[in-house]
């Protein structure tokens, strides 16, 4: 065994690695958490592949060392490890519990597999060297197998509120690993995952690059880049237009700090969100303007969604206005777009006029008891 033997052995899964180590340093979309766990990600799959290839090299010993069982253990635990701090980049929106419960039954499995040389509970080698299967020889890809369902999960959830073209993606990303690593268990072949699990991370970091680019940091909606981009790609399924502009956020920003100005945002942001309806997909396109872009969906789905939302909104002490316009196939979107403003500002100018700055600071003060 030489270093020479394993940087060629592992050049192209190296090669990766580095590559994800710059492109996280020198990424700006992606959050600092994100790249973080990017680098968490690729530094365990370093000592993967470092645990496998010396698991190889003790294979040619002619008798037991004590190397071989550990490595095989320190393996089967890093496959699993891998994928849990992968699935922390969105496991926020699957589990709002403590990242020590996703560990559990990693945690569980690890005495296991570092002990199972002795208690034939996973594997065990004899004097000779050779491999025996102990009582749960199936435990490491159940446990991989359990990690793969949490990842495929937490991405749904987190997903959901976003386009189906970028589910089909992570889709691709998670199927596509899984049927090859069922191929090399089915074709009985001894190999490394560690590449495969070099391609799907650098596949994900892209994903996840491209998805962030369309994100608004602040509020998490889809972005004015990539509205310009959906009514570009969608525009014979639009139907409807829900344009949305928040009062006073001036008031909030000036008065009360850009913090207060913020969490007003987010506030306003997730209402939308959350009630906008079935087929409205939610941008923010100004700092305290929302456009709302409804597919196939019709007037009375429409109506029903602003009246939702404006009912949330009414249990907070921040006010909305809202217009739309409904649109036909060969209607200008541009010109939907300019009657759902023109609306949206008689239905500012009414809420100002009945809600007065004088007022909005009672609300608020109602609001705070």
């Amino acid at each position: 065994m030489s270093l020479l033997n394993y940087l060629a052995t592992n050049y192209e899964l190296l090669f990766i690695l580095v590559g994800l180590v710059i492109l996280s340093v020198i990424s700006v979309h992606l959050p600092e958490k994100m790249k973080s766990l990017t680098l968490l990600a690729v530094v365990l799959l370093f000592l993967e592949t470092v645990s496998f290839y010396l698991e190889r090299w003790s294979q040619t010993f002619e008798t037991l060392s004590v190397l071989r069982p550990m490595m095989t253990a320190l393996t089967y635990s890093l496959y699993p490890l891998i994928l849990i701090v992968i699935t922390r980049m969105t496991a926020k929106k699957l589990i709002k519990l403590r990242f020590w419960l996703l560990m559990i039954p990693e945690l569980i499995c690890i005495p296991i597999f570092f002990s199972s040389q002795w208690t034939d509970l996973v594997f065990h080698f004899d004097e000779e060297n050779h491999y025996h299967g102990g009582l749960i020889p199936k435990l490491p890809y159940l446990l991989f197998a359990l990690y793969a369902v949490i990842f495929v999960i937490s991405n749904i959830m987190y997903l959901k509120r976003y386009s189906k073209k970028q589910r089909l993606a992570v889709g691709y990303i998670s199927l596509g690993s899984m049927a090859g690593i069922i191929l090399f268990l089915v074709s009985n072949s001894d190999k490394d995952y560690s590449f495969l699990f070099a391609a799907s991370i650098l596949m994900y970091y892209t994903f996840m690059y491209i998805h962030m680019a369309r994100i608004d940091p602040l509020t998490s909606l889809l972005n004015i880049q990539c509205f310009y981009k959906d009514i570009q790609s969608n525009d014979r399924s639009i139907t409807g237009i829900v344009s949305v502009d928040m009062n006073y956020l001036k008031y909030y920003n000036d008065n009360l700090g850009h913090e207060a100005g913020d969490k007003a945002l987010k506030t306003v942001s997730q209402i939308i969100m959350d009630n906008c309806g079935k087929g409205g997909t939610v941008y923010r396109v100004g700092g305290d303007e929302f456009v709302i872009l409804y597919m196939n969906a019709s007037e009375a789905d429409i109506t029903d969604a602003i009246s939702t939302m404006q009912k949330k909104m009414s249990e907070t002490e921040y006010m909305c206005a809202f217009g739309y316009a409904m649109r036909k196939t060969f209607d200008s979107l541009y010109d939907k777009l300019k009657t759902s403003d023109e609306m949206m500002y008689l239905n500012k100018a009414l809420i100002k006029k009945e809600y007065p700055i004088e007022k909005l600071i009672k609300n608020k003060e109602t609001f705070k008891k």
